[in-house]
């Protein structure tokens, strides 16, 4: 199950926003990290954690947007491209509002074991 951590940052205002795009980030990167035939991803397979930055925070941007995933070769073949469209889909949502945002998407894909409670 990919983990998406998004931090906004402190004093801009920005938390009713952070708020709506966790609420669109699932259905955004699920696609593209599913790995078919065995490992198709559904919104509801996305976990998303929305935390403010503090104050104590040092040069952080306006929006960070962090996904964990497994390292599966197939999600390694396409992972510019993978990152390309959920920063797209980021701007696009970001475009409803009349804000200079500063920000990144950062997928990192690593080892991992999981196990339900």
């Amino acid at each position: 199950m990919p983990i998406v951590l998004i931090q906004y940052k402190n004093g801009r205002g920005l938390n009713k926003i952070a708020e709506k795009l966790a609420k669109e980030l699932p259905a955004l990167i699920a696609p593209r990290l599913s790995v078919p035939p065995d490992g198709l991803l559904t919104s509801d397979d996305i976990e998303v954690w929305c935390t403010e930055g503090s104050p104590a925070d040092v040069n952080t941007k306006d929006l960070e947007i962090i996904v964990w995933a497994h390292d599966y070769p197939e999600r390694k073949a396409n992972l510019e491209e993978s990152k390309d469209v959920i920063v797209n889909g980021v701007r696009a949502f970001l475009a409803d509002y009349d804000r200079n945002v500063t920000g990144f998407v950062w997928i990192l894909l690593q080892p991992t074991a999981f196990g339900r409670l």
